[in-house]
């Protein structure tokens, strides 16, 4: 996969992961939310590390139905 479609693929899941915490009644002063909001803003700066780390743990659970 090259880089651009990893950004894509990683901006996805991205957002689900915070509209589903979101619809799960997190607001702004949740870790968990701060965390998600914390790594877009990693993922926007083009961050590999933390794109990795969407695209491997994140959209798996997300396919998965954990989150």
């Amino acid at each position: 996969m090259n880089d651009n479609t990893k950004i894509e693929v990683a901006r996805e899941v991205m957002n689900a992961m915070i509209a589903n915490a979101c619809i799960n009644g997190y607001n702004e002063k949740d870790k968990k939310l701060i965390l998600l909001l914390k790594e877009e803003q990693e993922m926007n700066k083009f961050n590999f590390e933390v794109i990795d780390k969407i695209l491997n743990v994140y959209a798996p659970k997300l396919k998965r139905g954990e989150i």
